[in-house]
């Protein structure tokens, strides 16, 4: 399946079974497809999912509404704001005179990526710094259909909150009380995880140890 298909996905399903696109599309970005930057390839290595649209009735527990930003994008489209880098779905959402969403749309925020010599780059602005860095000369990224040889596995997780994302959780809720949303990642070594994670997460680390 193309994925700009895929990314219409949510859109043609009116919000239904939106939890098993989001698994669909995340599988097929880690497996197939990779971030070029100049000569240099990111693949996948942790996303977060946001969609929103106003004539869905049946939306996850959360504010959706309150968590997508505005845009006018194309499927495909990269998208960058405050919080980091989207991969967007087809959208077009705004915000009314009374503070409501109108439309539809989202996108798949960029939460960690590895390059081919396996070196992981974690936190959605390291993302955006490492690959705007990679091209150079005005250069932007873009999604481009690629193998990713490395055959990472996908799996659902949460946000990132020390050694115990490294254990299975069956739950809705982490320890913090977050709920379980819309985020997958790879299963990759936990040394390079950790590599990664130390500067980014300093203060939950320190906050979390006794």
């Amino acid at each position: 399946m193309e994925i700009n298909e895929l990314l219409q996905k949510p859109l043609k399903d009116n919000g239904k079974n939106i939890q098993k696109a989001f698994s669909q599309i995340a599988e097929n970005l880690f497996q197939n497809f990779c971030i070029q930057c100049g000569t240099k390839k990111y693949y996948f290595a942790e996303v977060e999912f946001y969609y929103y649209d106003d004539q869905d009735c049946n939306k996850p527990e959360m504010d959706w509404q309150t968590v997508t930003y505005d845009r006018k994008k194309e499927a495909g489209e990269f998208f960058y704001h405050l919080s980091g880098c989207d991969i967007c779905f087809d959208s077009n959402l705004r915000t009314n005179e009374k503070g409501e969403k109108v439309g539809h749309g989202g996108g798949i925020l960029i939460r960690s990526i590895i390059d081919e010599n396996e070196k992981v780059t974690a936190g959605p602005m390291k993302c955006v710094n490492e690959m705007l860095n990679a091209c150079g000369n005005g250069r932007a990224p873009f999604l481009k259909q690629n193998k990713n040889n490395m055959e990472l596995v996908v799996q659902e997780t949460y946000r990132f909150l020390g050694d115990k994302d490294f254990k299975t959780i069956d739950t809705h809720t982490n320890s913090d009380g977050i709920l379980k949303l819309a985020f997958f990642n790879a299963k990759i070594k936990k040394e390079l995880w950790n590599e990664a994670r130390t500067s980014y997460f300093t203060y939950r680390f320190k906050h979390d140890i006794k």
